[in-house]
């Protein structure tokens, strides 16, 4: 049934022949100012989208209330316009024409499927909503009054009257040069003219919003994206078409109006302070605002032109433009249903914007190849320049290159964001051409599948190629290098005489032991630890593989395990991390097997029997697992997931014991602790944990696994138990993953408000980017990780049987055989 707003409600499943409009259509009615020669009629989509029907489709939708057959819908039509349809012409309007659209409800009753959707040319694909419509929508009234029309005359006036007072002060030059020298040495004064801008493009959306609902209409909600390769800040305004020409353009400028009152607003505080800095702020949005005004891509002036001509979407006229004006073939059609004025400054922009694009698109590819590289060796220079500031305490200098960093990536990214663009448009054009018909349906979704896990597979390559890397030149310490040595003691001096390590290390050394035995890994460097830590780079190899085959078999997507592996990539402190020789890498590895073992083959003996082994070898070698799966455990048991049918006082004696066995093991792996990272490094580390704990806690079905995780991340900030930080980098990237699954996979109805979901994501990032800032710190590359292979408690031997035994001293080293550099 249709409400007093024009908007259909969803009834009951309709009878065979009888249709009915999807839940949530609006039909708007005629779209007005329009440049087409035929009115053209609009229809809002449940999901927002606005789309054009001529005149007999939409008097066609109007008459699907559900109640009427097809018979009834064509007699009631031919009787409303006079022009004969039969019910079988009713029955292919609806199925082919306004069903694949998606505003005529599923036969069932069930949701519309697959609707098409707009692809736009040059549109804002990569985006995010971050503030929801309601926000905007109060947003948009506090800013409605200055619309009224005394407010926007006093406002432009202001705005001029203010430009020609700066103007006539005199020595604008000269001051732009001297405030663009303070901001080369001043990092806070860069800081502020960005904060300014951004503010400045937050105002500039307020006003698109205002204008809309100003008019009557209803603004969405406001995000940001990528548009090409710059970062922009959008607000959803597609409500504004049901307005008329007049409506859609005070729309279309209401954001360069708010970019005027915001420069007025700057010239009084500058007129006041005389800040020089301020004046190039002033410039800087006054050539912002006249940017808006180019038509030739999609900014405010490409509407603006839209509006004034009455065709929505210019682009999609490039190509009968183009046909058209093909000597011999006849005009388009869709050129020949434009109005003679609109056919013209359609034909004249078409003219215009095809060379302006194709200089563009020739520059891109000419320079792209040049650039990119000249952008990687800059962003190398200011990771290390930004690195420094961070571990000096430089806030402001590292904040400023943070964001210079992020200018320097967006290259990278706009290209690969493009080159997909282009070859998915190549793709549908090749389909659309030889291949409809030829593939069978849900080839491409598969050939995209497994190309999107073949990407991350590549990150996880990457992954591991990053720590390979920087365990071969990470400073040792104190730990590493007494495992390292007992375990070469072991080889070289047997076990009674070998160096000793604690009660929880026992079957770590024997593993380490024997993996150089097997493999020669001592045998293959210069010092004993830099073999020993090949061991650490294996075992990140395996968890990682292991990750990829649980998600894939258990059909995650492959976002949720890519943006845990770039973040862990990319971040220096965790790369470090898991690129340090400890017991609790090795043991999770371990773990890890034995679980992709369960879940590839079941519960066959000879599986069970290989997972059980994995198990236990991986608590032996690093009994402090024991502690995030006892607390695991325990919180299950409480929340009654494990042992639910128990009588209550067996399952507090079950928690008590699960108590027990995390102090126990705790108190195993306390004593000898492997210290691998400290400060900064460690402290991004434990922010980060805390974060992703926390939005694993709110989600219900993560609860135990994000307890599980706390256990870790308050194990890591213990003084004593830094040797667990790789164990949190561990249960960090996987709770992250489950975590995205979980805010993805929920319906949209249910998951978390946007600005809940953004007060995580936004610290997660930030954090992220901060530990990628702090680059592993390296010894130099003349320099062995340890000057001996053996402790000073290894006692002295009469002939060295091993050249790593002999091997001298870094000039400036400390004490022979202190194994670690100065």
């Amino acid at each position: 049934m249709t409400t007093d707003q024009g908007v259909l409600e969803h009834p009951n499943a309709a009878a065979p022949g009888v249709h009915q409009l999807a839940e949530g259509t609006e039909l708007i009615g005629e779209y007005q100012g329009s440049g087409f020669k035929e009115p053209k009629y609009l229809v809002r989509r449940s999901d927002g989208q606005v789309m054009q029907l001529p005149h007999l489709l939409y008097r066609v939708a109007e008459s699907l209330d559900g109640s009427r057959d097809d018979e009834q819908v064509a007699s009631r039509f031919s009787a409303e316009t006079g022009q004969e349809l039969t019910a079988e012409e009713i029955s292919f309007l609806v199925e082919e024409r306004l069903r694949p659209v998606g505003i005529v409800a599923a036969p069932d009753g069930g949701e519309t499927s697959n609707p098409v959707k707009s692809d736009l040319l040059l549109a804002l694909r990569y985006r995010v909503g971050v503030v929801p419509a309601r926000i905007v929508w109060r947003i948009a009234g506090v800013f409605r009054p200055f619309f009224w029309p005394a407010i926007v005359v006093a406002a432009l006036v202001g705005f001029v009257a203010l430009d020609v007072l700066i103007i006539a002060r005199g020595d604008v030059l000269g001051q732009l040069v001297s405030s663009a020298e303070a901001l080369i040495y001043q990092p806070a004064l860069t800081l502020a003219v960005i904060a300014l801008t951004l503010l400045g493009g937050m105002f500039h959306e307020c006003g698109h919003a205002a204008a809309c609902r100003y008019g009557g209409a209803r603004p969405g909600n406001m995000g940001i994206g990528l548009y090409i390769v710059w970062p922009a800040l959008y607000t959803t305004v597609t409500d504004a078409y049901r307005l008329d020409r007049r409506g859609r353009l005070r729309t279309d400028l209401g954001g360069v109006y708010f970019n005027a009152i915001f420069i007025a607003g700057l010239s009084l505080v500058y007129l006041q302070t005389g800040s020089a800095w301020l004046l190039l702020v002033i410039v800087l949005l006054h050539v912002g605002t006249a940017w808006q005004f180019l038509p030739s891509i999609r900014l405010d002036g490409y509407y603006i032109l839209a509006d004034l001509v009455g065709v929505p979407d210019l682009f999609s006229y490039l190509g009968p433009v183009l046909k058209s004006a093909i000597p011999g073939r006849p005009t388009h059609p869709r050129v020949r249903e434009l109005k003679p004025w609109s056919r013209r400054i359609i034909v004249l922009w078409v003219a215009l914007v095809i060379p302006t694009l194709a200089f563009y698109l020739v520059v891109f590819l000419l320079l792209a190849p040049r650039i990119l590289p000249v952008v990687w060796d800059g962003v190398l220079e200011l990771l290390t320049a930004v690195d420094a500031a961070a571990r000096a305490g430089e806030v402001a200098t590292t904040t400023l290159g943070v964001f210079q960093l992020v200018l320097l990536l967006l290259p990278w990214l706009g290209t690969v964001l493009i080159t997909a663009m282009i070859g998915g448009m190549l793709r549908r054009h090749a389909v659309a051409r030889w291949g409809r018909g030829r593939v069978r349906a849900g080839t491409w979704s598969s050939v995209r599948l497994y190309a999107a896990w073949a990407a991350v597979g590549g990150l996880a390559v990457a992954l591991v190629a990053r720590v390979a890397h920087v365990a071969a030149t990470l400073p040792p310490s104190a730990g590493e290098t007494r495992l390292s040595d007992s375990a070469f003691g072991v080889l070289t001096l047997g076990w009674d005489s070998a160096p000793s390590v604690g009660v929880g290390e026992l079957a770590f050394r024997a593993q380490l032991a024997g993996y150089a035995q097997l493999t020669g890994a001592f045998d293959r460097h210069g010092d004993v630890l830099a073999g020993a830590r090949e061991l650490a780079v294996l075992a990140c190899a395996v968890l990682l593989g292991c990750l990829l085959v649980l998600a894939a078999t258990r059909r995650l997507r492959p976002i949720t395990v890519a943006i845990p592996l770039v973040a862990a990539a990319a971040m220096g402190p965790a790369v470090a991390a898991l690129g340090t020789l400890a017991p609790a890498l090795v043991g999770v590895a371990w773990m890890a097997l034995g679980a992709v073992a369960l879940r590839l083959g079941g519960r066959r003996p000879v599986v069970v029997v290989f997972a059980v082994v994995a198990f236990a070898a991986g608590l032996a070698t690093a009994p402090l697992l024991l502690v995030p799966l006892a607390v695991g455990a325990g919180v299950m048991i409480v929340r009654g997931e494990l042992f639910a049918g128990r009588p209550r006082s067996w399952r507090l004696i079950a928690v008590a014991a699960a108590a027990l066995v995390a102090v126990l093991a705790l108190g195993v792996t306390t004593g000898g602790g492997v210290t691998v990272l400290d400060g900064p490094e460690r402290d991004v580390l434990l922010f980060v944990a805390i974060l992703v704990v926390a939005g694993g806690l709110a989600v219900r079905r993560l609860r135990s696994a994000g307890f599980a995780a706390a256990s870790v991340a308050l194990v890591a900030a213990l003084p004593s138990s830094a040797a667990a930080l790789p164990l949190l980098v561990v249960a960090v990237v996987l709770l992250a993953v489950f975590l995205i699954d979980a805010l993805l996979s929920a319906p949209v109805a249910q998951r978390p408000h946007p600005l809940l979901r953004a007060s995580l994501a936004v610290p997660c990032f930030v954090v992220a980017v901060v530990g990628a800032m702090l680059l592993p710190a390296a010894i130099p590359s003349s320099q062995p990780l340890a000057g001996f292979a053996l402790a000073p408690s290894s006692p002295p031997l009469a002939a060295p049987s091993s050249p790593l035994l002999a091997a001298p001293a870094a000039p400036g080293a400390g004490t022979p055989g202190s194994g670690a550099p100065p």
